[in-house]
């Protein structure tokens, strides 16, 4: 049986519905980080959650409904400790670099969940949307401060949001340390034409560290704020 996640752990004052949910959604988790979405399947799942195949289907209508949900709930927590570690800032380039350290330290922090959202973000069309999103919003922040002296767009953006993966995945393969989003910051303000002191001075200035706390949130204020719709 697999060992207590966080969604166990939240449910565990609940309703035995809700803690068989939440054995799924733990399950899910761990399932989809080993194989990715399209390997696994809902026997693997099951089996992991200690449930037979018919129960999981009480819960989910299907695998892509588990996946929707499993992945709204984290890229919600990470978004709202984002949106919260970020609150105060209004400076672009100091967003920017902080933005890049605190998602990959967040997603690392919990590993088998930085794995779910490192595969989510390619496989799930509304969840890089919402990524894209936020990313657009402070490059073009920056823009607006004369911070960034290139064009942002689709392909900035793309190529922007891959070296954040990158990074996250090259720390949750144990190949990179701490200092990978230090490293990729720096080199995402240069792209951006920041200064070569200024971007090294703030993409490796000291900051308190974050791990990922799980909580009842789908959508910080920073999406609402955007218009950015839930994924389910």
């Amino acid at each position: 049986m697999l060992a207590e996640g966080p969604f166990v752990r939240e449910a565990r004052q609940l309703g035995k519905r809700e803690r068989t949910r939440a054995r799924l959604m733990d399950a899910a988790v761990s399932v989809f980080a080993r194989e990715g979405f399209e390997a696994a399947s809902v026997n693997e799942i099951a089996r992991a959650a200690d449930v037979v195949n018919g129960t999981f289907y009480v819960h989910f209508k299907d695998k892509d409904d588990l996946i929707a949900q499993v992945a709204v709930r984290i890229a919600g927590d990470v978004a709202g400790q984002l949106d919260e570690a970020m609150s105060q800032i209004e400076d672009a380039v100091e967003r920017v670099a902080l933005a890049t350290r605190r998602f990959i330290d967040l997603a690392c922090s919990r590993p088998e969940w930085g794995w779910a959202l490192l595969r989510a973000v390619w496989a799930l069309p509304a969840l890089h949307h919402r990524a894209v999103a936020f990313l657009r919003a402070d490059l073009e922040r920056g823009v607006r401060q004369g911070a960034f002296t290139i064009q942002i767009d689709g392909p900035t953006i793309d190529i922007f949001g891959a070296m954040i993966m990158a990074a996250l995945a090259g720390r949750l393969r144990g190949a990179q340390g701490p200092e990978a989003g230090s490293r990729v910051a720096e080199l995402q303000l240069r792209m951006l034409g920041v200064a070569a002191e200024t971007a090294r001075a703030v993409a490796w200035r000291p900051i308190e560290p974050l791990a990922l706390r799980v909580d009842e949130r789908s959508r910080g204020p920073r999406e609402r704020a955007l218009g950015i719709p839930p994924l389910i």
